[in-house]
């Protein structure tokens, strides 16, 4: 009796584990940032705008917008945007703004260029 009790202890206790898993997998995000419709009509707004040169996201839900540097800070910008992202929705939650044409700049702070300014979205 206590082998048959030990066996179904382990078999609910096997069961509730596969169960978590499977909701761990299933609430975890899935597809990249530009998949998601929501994502996609803002990016298409944001390119739209007249300061904007360029615009893509990346796979860690950052947007990066490169403008031209007219010597200002971009923060205010970055939040801007934020505000475009908010009303479709959308999954991007981060900012950052480069300046155009600094993907060689000595000065860049990474990969897309010179940072000009940034905004958390959420």
């Amino acid at each position: 009796m206590k082998t048959f009790k030990k066996v179904s202890q382990h078999l609910v206790s096997g069961i509730f584990l596969s169960l978590l898993i499977v909701f761990a997998i299933a609430s975890c995000k899935s597809g990249k940032p530009e998949d998601n419709p929501n994502n996609k009509a803002a990016l298409e707004e944001i390119r739209k705008e007249p300061k904007v040169v360029e615009a893509m996201m990346n796979d860690t839900d950052v947007l990066y917008v490169s403008v031209y540097d007219d010597g200002t800070r971009r923060d205010g910008y970055a939040s801007y945007i934020c505000q475009i992202l908010k009303e479709h929705s959308s999954t991007i939650s981060r900012v950052k703004v480069m300046k155009a044409g600094s993907t060689n700049d000595p000065n860049k702070d990474n990969a897309y260029g010179v940072l000009l300014g940034e905004s958390f979205c959420k």
